[in-house]
């Protein structure tokens, strides 16, 4: 007997998230709308404290300047242009070379405005474009997941939004957890890893459709699927959802790259190539730096 992809309950728990955003697309007005809450508010209560941490940094003077926020858009989408023509110079070979580049960037304050970077709950934060928060120098996983996600769009590589639950324990109280964490899902060597720029790169493979485990095997911790986000979010159907549980269904069945291959080669090797190019970044700095300043303005005015 083949086994089953998707379990009974499974399925019972995207159909309740599936009717839940037909009946807000038919009664909530325009979720598409990056302006409005309601794209990032519905859905189960208890599923939101990805973005809920800090409510009212969402609503600020966005629907009321919103010809200042589009003007910050395209200044930040030149930003984000710079970020991937200062990757294509360094030499990078591959999707988990790109990842961890970008990555010492952020950690190390480059596309900061004030050349430092603190993981935690950003001070500031824009509707639709929560990437943006790298640049007055802090974010948490959904800023820097999303700055991943736009930069590799620009260089034409693949990724996928990872909306998980970090953790081992599963249940409390009888209820299964909602998502709390965020990483990309990309392309290493015809196989597909979760990389989590928020903690330094550490890097997942599938353990089976609905789960990363770490390739340390000193670290048990897991990153457990939680679909109704791309249901919520981004307008994924059931249909979808099931494709790509197929694909990461397929993806667990491979073998995946050791730990001491990814720490000792791939990440020594681009950290290295970092510290060479230093002076290089340091000149990227100064150039992008009335870019941000701009960016900044337009938003908080």
């Amino acid at each position: 007997m083949r086994k089953q992809i998707i379990s009974n309950y499974e399925l019972h728990y995207f159909t309740k998230f599936i009717v839940h955003v037909i009946i807000m697309g038919k009664f909530g007005g325009t979720m598409k709308s990056i302006f409005n809450e309601d794209r990032y508010l519905s859905g189960d209560k208890e599923s939101l404290e990805l973005f809920l941490e800090r409510r009212d940094i969402y609503l600020r003077k966005v629907n009321n300047s919103k010809d200042r926020y589009n003007r910050a858009i395209n200044y930040y989408d030149s930003f984000l242009d710079t970020i991937s023509d200062e990757l294509l110079k360094l030499d990078l070979d591959n999707s988990l070379e790109y990842s961890i580049a970008l990555n010492y960037l952020i950690e190390n304050g480059y596309l900061s405005d004030n050349h430092s970077f603190e993981s935690k709950v950003s001070d500031f934060e824009v509707l639709g474009k929560l990437g943006m928060s790298v640049i007055w120098g802090s974010g948490c996983c959904r800023n820097i997941s999303e700055m991943h996600k736009e930069v590799f769009e620009r260089l034409d590589l693949k990724i996928i939004p990872f909306y998980c639950y970090e953790g081992n324990d599963l249940f409390k109280r009888g209820k299964k957890r909602q998502a709390n964490h965020v990483i990309n899902l990309v392309e290493y060597r015809d196989n597909l890893y979760g990389i989590d720029l928020y903690n330094h790169s550490m890097l997942y493979h599938f353990k089976n459709p609905f789960v990363l485990k770490s390739i340390a095997s000193y670290y048990s911790g897991t990153l457990r699927y939680k679909p109704y986000y791309e249901i919520i979010m981004d307008g994924r159907s059931i249909d979808d959802i099931k494709r790509r549980v197929n694909e990461f269904s397929n993806y667990s069945k491979n073998d995946f790259i050791s730990y001491l291959e990814y720490e000792d080669d791939i990440k020594y090797e681009v950290k290295k190539k970092m510290e060479d190019s230093c002076g290089e970044l340091s000149n990227y700095y100064d150039k992008t730096k009335m870019l941000k300043k701009r960016i900044i303005a337009e938003v908080r005015s």
